[in-house]
């Protein structure tokens, strides 16, 4: 009886936060700024036998994994009508799995998927077509999780796959500092680069791969004081900003390894880093850390109380407890 209990909201608050999803996908699909069909047609390539050139255009950088998602949104939705509402829930189907995974409670989720269908982060997986933010950041949130409880192998493996959904999943390097050794981060690190590596290194060899000669046009930010607004950002000044972003999160996580909370505000803030030093603005940007702040922060939502102790606990040499952990 107890069983049914628990189980009836957290149906309930998956069957209503996929509802949510699917209106979304109804009232909110435009395709003006969409990259979702040309990514799905980049997909199509990549499972026929012109593979190889999947990135002979040097503007598509979404990884493999980003391009089959969105051929499954293509082609789970039928239709232009139905595409978006797949798309939609794809994402908030994903989100629920993983935040019900780590939260373990219907009240926890319900906020986290309510949080993310208002502010955007569900809806933008069409009217963006860049499903990258959202899985990158529960798979940051996963092998944070793993780095915490020194498993060094499945921290690396998950670090590594969030660059098959953009190159810049590498940037959470600084999470696997959360593990107890850092030899062990060290090699948790190799395990990262070899299975970004892998995923990329069929297409590399194919003899038609060109993702790395995009050059990108700075429109603001860091950049724009440093090299002139509107000039060229080309990849080896990519590797440069991920040094600096990368160096960032490193000293917070080493700042903040103790803590639980670490799980959630060190890949959080690795994101807002790459913002910061990015020389493209786009608003969907956010959504990674907008993801890792909800399900850090759905507790304190629910108990506000809570709030003061958890960061008073921080002045305190001592970990702080966090249902997220």
């Amino acid at each position: 009886m107890r069983s049914r209990t628990v189980l009836v909201p957290f149906v309930l608050v998956v069957l209503g936060v996929l509802a949510a999803a699917a209106a979304t996908g109804w009232l909110l699909n435009s395709a003006s700024f969409s990259d979702a069909d040309p990514f799905a047609a980049a997909g199509r390539v990549m499972l026929s036998p012109d593979w190889r050139h999947t990135y002979a255009n040097p503007w598509l950088q979404a990884g493999p994994f980003e391009l089959l998602i969105c051929l499954a949104g293509h082609t789970l939705g039928i239709n232009a009508v139905g595409e978006p509402i797949a798309l939609n829930m794809i994402g908030a189907a994903a989100l629920l799995v993983v935040a019900g995974f780590v939260l373990r409670r219907w009240q926890l989720l319900l906020v986290v998927g309510a949080g993310a269908i208002g502010l955007g982060v569900v809806s933008d997986m069409y009217e963006i077509g860049h499903p990258a933010e959202l899985f990158i950041a529960l798979i940051w949130l996963l092998a944070a999780r793993a780095a915490r409880r020194d498993r060094v192998l499945l921290a690396g493996v998950l670090l590594g796959v969030s660059a098959g959904f953009e190159t810049w999943g590498l940037l959470g390097a600084p999470l696997l500092l959360l593990l107890p050794r850092f030899r062990s981060s060290v090699l948790a690190g190799a395990i990262a680069l070899a299975v970004a590596a892998a995923i990329y290194a069929p297409f590399a060899l194919g003899g038609d791969f060109h993702m790395f000669e995009q050059h990108w046009k700075i429109t603001g930010g860091v950049e724009s004081l440093l090299f002139g607004e509107a000039r060229h950002f080309t990849w080896p000044m990519r590797l440069g900003e991920a040094l600096v972003v990368v160096g960032a999160g490193s000293a917070l996580a080493l700042r903040l390894r103790r803590y639980a909370l670490s799980v959630w505000v060190v890949p959080a803030a690795t994101s807002v880093f790459r913002l910061v030093l990015d020389p493209v603005r786009y608003g969907y940007y956010w959504d990674t850390a907008l993801i890792l702040l909800l399900v850090g922060t759905a507790p304190w939502i629910l108990a506000p109380r809570d709030l003061a102790t958890s960061w008073a606990s921080l002045l305190r040499p001592r970990s702080v407890p966090a249902p997220v952990d």
